[in-house]
């Protein structure tokens, strides 16, 4: 959290504001903002309300129409990250969202634009217009594999845009673990499970669920026995919460939405409109 803050008084210009919020409420990194940035705004919940719930909270604060996220373990790679973004604004004021490149993961060229179906809550802006327009974030203490991905085919839906753009570059301070464990796996599981039930029309989830019986085969050819009875013993509770919250898009913004996913499309921005490059 210190290092992430530290990056970002470091930019030039710097953002003009800055939100923190803590889940779980952690007395000891609350103290540790307050004295060391008190220039933060610092907002907390309670109770564990996951990063979805966090990023509602923020979008509701926020007092400027973007919104830069990053994660307390991801943090700009330019000084002028802000200037860069403040271009693109500009540039496309009517965009939903755009997507940063995550260091050290992928490294796009500054010129390189591509349409994309979703993007990566460690490092993007989001219009706050646009996500208002939707349901928002799933409150989960685990959203991986449902966090943005819901939010995004909730914006296609509204017409809404995803452009990644290299030269907005962010780095993830985080090495991927070699396994998680069990309870996580399982979770990630469920949420693949969910999201299809939450967005999807009826037509397509057939679709998406033999994605979901090929990524339980694959588990059990890894032997993750566990994993899978953890699934199976925690799906029945998820479905009942979640289920009542359906609220499926259209065909055509589902269907368009997972081509995108599957081959995101390298555009060419002509003055503010942005031309095709197939």
């Amino acid at each position: 959290m210190r290092s992430t803050l530290e990056r970002l008084h470091a930019c030039h210009p710097a953002p003009a504001e800055i939100l923190v919020h803590l889940d779980g409420n952690d007395n000891s990194l609350r103290s540790l903002v307050e004295t060391e940035f008190p220039s933060v705004r610092v907002l907390h919940s309670d109770s564990l309300i996951g990063p979805g719930g966090a990023r509602n909270k923020m979008m509701q604060e926020a007092r400027y129409d973007w919104v830069a996220h990053f994660d307390d373990d991801s943090f700009p790679h330019d000084v002028d990250y802000f200037a860069r973004a403040w271009s693109l604004i500009t540039r496309f004021p009517d965009l939903a969202v755009f997507c940063a490149s995550i260091l050290p993961f992928e490294n796009l060229n500054e010129s390189d634009f591509w349409l994309q179906a979703y993007y990566p809550g460690c490092g993007h802006l989001m219009n706050r217009a646009w996500f208002q327009k939707t349901k928002g974030y799933l409150r989960l203490p685990v959203a991986y594999n449902l966090e943005e991905v819901d939010v995004s085919i909730q914006l296609c839906d509204l017409g809404g845009r995803c452009l990644q753009s290299g030269m907005l570059r962010v780095f993830h301070d985080h090495p991927p673990a070699p396994r998680e464990d069990e309870q996580t796996q399982a979770a990630i599981m469920i949420n693949t499970i969910i999201f299809p039930l939450l967005r999807f029309p009826l037509l397509l989830l057939p679709q998406a669920f033999g994605s979901v019986f090929r990524r339980m085969f694959r588990l059990a050819l890894l032997g993750e026995w566990m994993v899978l009875k953890t699934t199976f013993i925690e799906l029945p509770s998820a479905l009942r919460h979640y289920l009542p919250m359906r609220f499926p898009v259209r065909f055509s913004a589902a269907f368009s939405w997972l081509l995108l996913r599957h081959r995101p499309v390298r555009i060419r921005p002509v003055s503010s409109t942005m031309k095709y490059e197939y």
